[in-house]
């Protein structure tokens, strides 16, 4: 890993997240990028252009130094990281986007708020189209997250192939923290009784297609499914959890909002996100 994108808004939760990004590049050795993407208001008007420009100037430069100040704030626990300060202009996902590609990011770190992950990341914000669109793996932290490294590494799947194949993707990053890697597929009673069937499919595809000592596979049954994840992450003490999202799968129904109340994981839990774009082949 060599490049840390972290995008801020100055908050709190975002120095929680500028914080764990610090820790993670401690221990792989990577530069931090700390961004800020400030929006200039569209305006149909006959203000003279130097007046727009007066304006754009004083966004720029107030942007500028608030992000010196947030940096200051964060630069002792830094230590010998290098971290660079990034201003950008436009809408925050899409800039976040052309930046990642354009720096080559390996993780994307960002923060999210204490009402729960539901609310901010999967209702059309931009954080939820960074972490559908990130050219690169995203991770989601809550502002009681506490950086512990990454002991055991939760990987929600719904025992597609295409499910347990991207777990390639977070190799680099358990290889380098020695993680244990533990699959999870929660049994909803409804739909798959079949456990027995279940645990032998888990365990014949993750050796089929992870390359990896350190992981062992978990079939839960539970009738709710959030609950199920919530339970077993309490039970095992995760660092993190894991999740391939593409459209219409389990990340999105996991944070709908009318099962939302049933998860308290959310609350210190980082989630790690992994896209169709991420896909490594084994």
């Amino acid at each position: 890993m060599k490049t840390i994108l972290v995008p801020v808004d100055f908050s709190k939760n975002a120095k929680v997240a500028a914080e764990y990004a610090i820790a993670i590049a401690k221990k792989t050795k990577a530069s931090i990028i700390l961004l800020n993407v400030f929006e200039t208001p569209i305006m149909y008007t006959e203000i003279p252009l130097t007046t727009l420009q007066m304006d754009y100037a004083m966004i720029h430069d107030a942007a500028a130094r608030r992000l010196k100040d947030f940096y200051k704030s964060i630069k002792a626990a830094g230590g010998s990281v290098n971290i660079e300060l990034m201003l950008g202009q436009g809408l925050p996902s899409s800039r976040v986007h052309e930046i990642a590609l354009e720096r080559k990011a390996d993780l994307i770190v960002m923060g999210t708020t204490g009402k729960g992950m539901a609310g901010r990341l999967f209702l059309g914000s931009n954080a939820s189209r960074i972490m559908r669109n990130a050219p690169c793996l995203v991770l989601v932290v809550p502002p009681k997250a506490k950086f512990s490294g990454f002991k055991k590494i939760i990987y929600s799947t719904d025992l597609t192939n295409d499910s347990i194949k991207h777990t390639n993707a977070i190799l680099p990053i358990a290889e380098e923290f020695k993680s244990e890697i533990i699959y999870l597929h929660v049994n909803s009673l409804f739909d798959r009784p079949e456990v027995g069937k279940d645990v032998k499919e888990l365990s014949k595809k993750i050796k089929k297609y992870i390359d990896y000592p350190k992981t062992s596979g978990f079939v839960s049954n539970d009738e709710d499914i959030p609950a199920g994840i919530n339970n077993f992450l309490k039970k095992h003490k995760a660092d993190c959890l894991a999740m391939y999202t593409h459209h219409r799968t389990l990340v999105q129904k996991l944070f709908h909002k009318s099962i939302t109340k049933s998860m308290s994981y959310h609350s210190t839990l980082p989630l790690l996100v992994i896209h169709e774009l991420d896909h490594l082949e084994a």
